[in-house]
């Protein structure tokens, strides 16, 4: 007996219609998957030593770090800045506070996020000394340039020969007094002097426990005020910095604020201006 004739399924509308959007999804899945496989960043900056087992090297300045990196931070606080053609500017930083072990691997997408935004053109006034503790102490301040300049109030804390402020740090098992330096309603830290012992320069890394002090001579007392969270950015780091970015300075301002501490557009400027 003939086998009878099985015309083919017609298919409805409906059906190519899923079947079509159903290739499409499929296709998009597989190029959002094969572009996530090969995102790669390139390094800008890079604070404390960072290793990427993937590559077997330490990050440096204008290396290649792919998008499934594994790395190791070995020094405290270490970090880095990376820049992407289609992503934009990110911060790869570890958790510190966490209790992990030094050697641990991190995946680079636990460890990675954007650029903070921009910051605001100038810093605010100090009034009383919880001012100062939100100032120096509520996440690193960035200093960078010849001096560092913030407006204090005169009826909070007037600055004259007897009353002033200092600074007191921990230098090669030394505590080291740093007598700060005013200018009508401005504190001002001079960095060459601030960082140096002895009429001599020393590394600002090594330089550790910095506390704020406010001294009254006719009482013969002094008061603290605020454990102080600094950074030094010396000049061959912002230029640096600055070159990466030659046509926006607002870059430069973010990076700044995201790898050392906060910082305002007009002080960023006044150091570049001081180059």
């Amino acid at each position: 007996m003939a086998n009878k004739f099985q015309p083919p399924e017609k298919k409805t509308l409906k059906t190519i219609l899923e079947s079509t959007n159903m290739r499409y999804i499929i296709f998009w899945v597989a190029l959002i998957a094969f572009e996530a496989s090969g995102q790669s960043y390139t390094v800008i900056h890079v604070i404390g030593k960072i290793y990427d087992a993937q590559s077997g090297q330490y990050l440096t300045k204008g290396s290649k770090l792919a998008s499934d990196a594994n790395l190791k931070f070995e020094t405290e606080d270490a970090r880095a800045a990376v820049l992407s053609s289609s992503r934009g500017r990110f911060i790869v930083q570890h958790d510190a506070t966490s209790n992990s072990q030094s050697d641990a691997l991190y995946a680079l997408s636990s460890v990675i996020s954007p650029v903070r935004g921009r910051l605001s053109t100038r810093a605010g006034g100090i009034n009383n000394a919880l001012d100062f503790q939100k100032h120096f102490n509520d996440g690193a301040v960035a200093l960078l340039g010849k001096q560092y300049e913030i407006e204090v109030s005169p009826s909070a804390f007037p600055m004259a020969e007897s009353t002033f402020f200092y600074a007191q740090y921990q230098f090669n098992g030394e505590t080291i007094n740093k007598k700060l330096g005013s200018e009508e309603n401005n504190l001002i830290i001079d960095l060459s002097t601030f960082f140096s012992v002895d009429g001599n320069p020393i590394d600002p890394s090594q330089v550790s426990d910095a506390k704020l002090y406010y001294h009254d001579a006719s009482k013969g007392s002094s008061t603290f005020i605020t454990d102080m969270n600094i950074n030094y950015v010396d000049d061959e780091t912002l230029k640096s910095i600055a070159e990466q970015f030659p046509d926006n300075t607002e870059y430069v301002y973010e990076l700044i604020n995201s790898m050392y501490g906060k910082c305002t557009s007009e002080q960023v400027d006044k150091a570049l201006e001081d180059l």
